[in-house]
């Protein structure tokens, strides 16, 4: 058994962590700079009593068994606590047009002369891109019509109207839109036998994507949303009461001032006003790179990337949602500025109220334009909600700094100092989104549980 580890950040990912890790150390530490663990993955509620996410949060299992079990209890239980959600319901709006079967864009709702134009230019592109920006690599595998009339819109809506387009990288592309739907079904099913065309049109049937799904041998994950009724929040209070129960200690609004060393290894942490140093035999790293390397003395690069201000509308209606399936939503439509939208009722089976989240990314400064009203004007042209229904409980939250603008100098400093932390001291697990490698959570957590495991198997 070893003595100490500490694991900076509360997130879901440092929670996990902090479990794993208190397997193998007699003391487990989790320092949090904000009041409460859980990130983003906490909820708010409203005056009707509505609990609402901070975005589509709806957790998947990861395939590893003891990854799974400390993330959502023992197999046999699990319906307990959680809606299990065999198949994750999602659509997208696009053109003025809802398809709830696909979250991918549809070019078929593109003007006649666009579409086919745009389809002659995709079936000549045979080639992969190698491209890191996200124009030149759409334009080289879909075309330059489709980039034109698909992805361009979407990207701005995301990152800006003042935003140069020409240097975002392809992780500008995230939320999976450079995938579209395109040609007949029979036709882009055959196509996507050819590995550069699957990697960028999608299934347009369910039977298409069944048959693919038995010919690799492969299945959905199931997800999860809690049953409890207080939104993806109750998951972080599960994750909690574990991992308090476990023996760890947590806390909060506290910040790191200095990393001490000797020669290759931490050996201790010393807090913002706190004059105790904290001992250390492993640091579990899941904040960004720089604040490690300045508490360390090191040199590192600043950064500084615009970050993105999410706006989330959670509304409340007197009325059922029109859509009673989907889970969440895309809105890849350029004449809205909301992205996404999650709708509660169909994640939970107890829920109590039609209440529903709508994501816009905006300019911090650009906060105080959108409104309430507007918002629920747009969705019911959208056909979210009926003319008739009323918003009869709201709460407008703002987000700053949900994510950067990725350019390639972001991406380049960021992976120096990365680089920097990584090969200064060996004692240290760079994990979460901030180590740079993931971006979706469950993809977060199997990194973070396998560097973890392979740490200790070495040591």
């Amino acid at each position: 058994m070893r003595d100490s580890a500490i694991v900076v950040g509360g997130g879901i990912c440092g929670l996990m962590a902090a479990l794993l890790l208190k397997q193998s150390f007699k003391k487990v530490t989790i320092i949090e700079q904000s009041e409460r663990v859980g990130g983003l993955f906490c909820s708010v509620k409203d005056d009707s009593g509505a609990h609402y996410d901070m975005g589509s949060h709806i957790p998947n299992e990861t395939g590893i068994n003891e990854l799974d079990t400390l993330l959502f209890g023992e197999l046999e239980s699990r319906e307990h606590y959680w809606h299990v959600i065999e198949k994750l319901q999602s659509g997208n709006y696009f053109a003025g047009e809802w398809d709830l079967n696909s979250p991918f864009p549809d070019s078929h709702k593109l003007a006649s002369e666009v579409y086919y134009q745009g389809c002659a230019e995709l079936i000549q592109a045979t080639s992969a891109s190698g491209s890191p920006l996200i124009l030149s690599y759409c334009e080289e595998t879909l075309g330059k019509t489709f980039t034109q009339h698909i992805i361009k819109p979407i990207l701005y809506k995301l990152y800006g109207k003042h935003t140069d387009l020409n240097t975002l990288t392809v992780a500008a592309g995230l939320f999976g839109f450079t995938r579209i739907l395109a040609f007949e079904p029979d036709v882009a099913n055959a196509l996507k036998n050819i590995p550069t065309f699957d990697a960028k049109i999608g299934y347009q049937t369910q039977a298409h994507f069944h048959e693919r799904q038995s010919k690799d041998n492969s299945k959905t994950p199931n997800y999860f949303y809690p049953l409890e009724n207080k939104g993806i929040e109750a998951w972080v209070e599960y994750l909690v009461t574990k991992v308090k129960g476990a023996g760890v200690d947590i806390i909060l609004s506290s910040s790191i001032e200095k990393i001490e060393t000797n020669e290759r290894q931490i050996t201790g942490v010393k807090l913002v006003n706190k004059a105790e140093v904290l001992d250390c035999q492993l640091l579990f790293w899941s904040a960004p790179p720089f604040i490690a390397l300045k508490a360390l003395g090191l040199p590192l690069i600043f950064n500084k990337p615009e970050l993105r201000t999410a706006i989330v509308f959670h509304l409340n209606f007197d009325l059922p949602l029109l859509d009673q399936k989907s889970h969440y939503l895309w809105v890849w439509d350029y004449q809205t500025d909301i992205f996404r939208l999650t709708l509660y009722p169909n994640l939970s089976t107890k829920s109590q109220h039609a209440n529903l989240s709508a994501e816009i990314l905006c300019r911090p400064e650009e906060v105080e334009q959108y409104d309430v009203d507007e918002i629920v004007t747009t969705l019911k042209k959208m056909h979210v909600v009926g003319e008739g229904a009323t918003c009869i409980s709201h709460v407008k939250q703002v987000i700053h700094g949900t994510f950067p603008v990725p350019t390639l100098e972001f991406e380049k400093n960021n992976q120096a100092n990365f680089d920097t932390l990584k090969n200064s001291v060996d004692n240290i697990i760079i994990s979460g989104r901030s180590g740079g490698k993931q971006w979706r959570q469950a993809d977060v957590l199997v990194a973070a549980y396998n560097d973890i495991n392979n740490y200790l198997s070495t040591e």
